[in-house]
């Protein structure tokens, strides 16, 4: 009657498989329950950002290029750049907001994923982005910005690329004084 009866000290491994999923489910909620609450802090943000009229999306690198004087490009290495100072993307406007809020329910997998790869501290590449002046555009890493914001990090290691560019910097300037911004879908609010 007691034949399956478990010893935990004779199968150790079925106990930290246990653990494990255990460790794991805590997690996955604890992501889940995170990523809820940055799209909820997201539509806020926007509807805040909308009322004091400031741009509620991530500027776009390739709508702002007709707007720079590049004069060539380095690579410089991997950095800690300060979250606040990445204010845009290489493309991938319409999947984040100004401030790296999921726009849609749409990303909710990939997200919670990073989530828990950030709750378990696996370590992740660095975020890649395009420095133009003192701002950051994000060539990849979109999801681990977001996430990472969502849980108070403030500065992020980065590969980063040095783009050589005369100011003023069309997102420096007024909408006033510079009206062709506005044409651009992304650039308007």
């Amino acid at each position: 009657m007691f034949e399956h009866q478990m010893n935990p000290f004779q199968n150790a491994c079925l106990t930290d498989r246990c653990c494990s999923q255990n460790l794991y489910s805590r997690q996955y909620n604890t992501a889940l329950s995170q990523f809820r609450a940055t799209i909820f802090k997201g539509q806020l943000s926007r509807l805040k950002r909308r009322i004091l009229r400031h741009p509620e999306r991530l500027y776009d690198l390739n709508d702002l290029k007709q707007y720079l004087s590049v004069h060539g490009s380095h690579y410089s290495g991997i950095q800690v750049v300060p979250v606040s100072s990445i204010i845009g993307s290489e493309g991938r406007t319409l999947d984040f907001d100004a401030d790296f809020h999921p726009m849609s329910e749409s990303a909710r997998e990939r997200w919670v994923n990073m989530a828990i790869a950030y709750l378990a501290r696996i370590a992740l590449p660095p975020i890649q982005l395009i420095q133009v002046g003192n701002a950051y555009f994000v060539r990849d890493g979109h999801h681990r910005i977001s996430v990472s914001q969502a849980f108070g990090q403030i500065a992020m290691d980065a590969e980063v690329i040095t783009w050589k560019a005369t100011p003023p910097f069309p997102w420096q300037l007024c909408c006033a004084e510079n009206p062709n911004l506005l044409k651009s879908p992304h650039l308007s609010t």
